[in-house]
C-alpha cells in the first residue's frame, strides 16, 4: 500500500511507514482487533475447559459413586444372609420340636424310598453341609445319597446329549472317578444296595456294559485305569456301542 503522507510502497500489515514513520491506521485498527479476539478466545477456551473438567469429575463421582454403593449392598446382603445362615431363627439351624419334625418326614421319604427328597430336606436343614449331625442315624445313606445324585447327573448329561440328534451317551472319565466313589462305600444298608442297583441298571441301558464290566469296575482300586474293549478310551467305546444299539 501507499503511504498516506510520502506516498512510499510497503505493506499493508506494518504499523508505520518504513520512509517517514507515519502511523497505518489500516494496520493498527487491524491489530486491535486481533488482539481483543485472542483475548476472548482465551477466555472462551478457559471457561470450555473449566466446564468440561467439572463435567468429567461429575461423571466419574456419579458412576464411583453408583459402584460403591453396590459394593455396599452387595456386602450387607452376604452379611445378612450369613447371620440368616447361621442364625438360630434360622430354617437352616432347626432345633427342637422343628427338628423333630424334619426327621419324621426324612424317616418317611426313606421308606417310601424318595432318596433324592431326603437329601435335599437333610441337605437344607443341616448347618454341618454333607456331615449330617442332625440326622445321625441317616449319615451314611445320605451320603451315598449323595454320590448317587452326582452320578445322576452324569446320566442325565449323557440323555440330553442323545435327545439333541446324533450325539449318543457316553461314559466320561469324571464320571467313571464319581462311580469309583460311589462303589467303594463301606455302607451295607438297604438304601445302598436299592441305589447300586439303579446304578448298574444306567450303565447297562445308557451306557451298554455288560454284568462282568460292572464287577470289574466295582473291583477297580483308586488310580486303576477301566478298561472297554481293550482300550482306555471308554468315552469313545461306549458312544460307538451306543450307535451300534441304535443301528448308526
Amino acid at each position: 500500500m501507499k503511504c498516506t503522507n510520502c506516498g512510499s510502497d510497503f505493506a499493508s500489515d506494518q504499523l508505520k511507514c518504513p520512509y517517514c514513520g507515519t502511523v497505518n491506521e489500516h494496520a493498527l485498527k487491524l491489530a486491535k482487533e486481533l488482539q481483543t479476539y485472542d483475548a476472548a478466545y482465551e477466555q472462551k477456551r478457559d471457561e470450555l475447559l473449566e466446564t468440561g473438567t467439572g463435567q468429567v469429575l461429575e461423571y466419574l463421582t456419579v458412576r464411583l459413586g453408583i459402584v460403591f454403593l453396590a459394593i455396599v449392598l452387595f456386602s450387607f446382603g452376604f452379611i445378612s444372609f450369613y447371620k440368616y445362615r447361621f442364625g438360630v431363627r434360622s430354617s437352616y439351624q432347626v432345633t427342637g420340636a422343628r427338628l423333630e419334625k424334619n426327621r419324621e418326614q426324612l424317616a418317611r421319604y426313606m421308606d417310601e424310598k424318595q432318596y433324592i427328597r431326603a437329601y435335599l430336606l437333610a441337605s437344607r436343614t443341616d448347618p454341618t453341609g454333607e456331615l449330617f449331625k442332625n440326622y445321625p442315624e441317616y449319615a451314611e445313606d445320605l451320603t451315598d445319597i449323595y454320590t448317587y445324585s452326582l452320578v445322576l447327573v452324569g446320566v442325565l448329561q449323557s440323555m440330553e446329549a442323545m435327545d439333541e440328534g446324533n450325539n449318543y451317551a457316553s461314559l466320561r472319565d469324571t464320571d467313571l472317578t464319581t462311580l469309583q466313589i460311589f462303589y467303594h462305600s463301606d455302607d451295607k444298608s438297604e438304601v445302598r444296595q436299592d441305589l447300586i442297583r439303579e446304578v448298574d441298571g444306567y450303565l447297562k441301558n445308557y451306557y451298554r456294559l455288560t454284568d462282568e464290566e460292572i464287577e470289574t469296575l466295582k473291583g477297580l482300586e483308586y488310580g486303576d485305569q477301566f478298561i472297554l474293549d481293550g482300550s482306555i478310551d471308554v468315552e469313545r467305546v461306549t458312544k460307538e456301542r451306543m450307535e451300534a444299539y441304535f443301528g448308526k
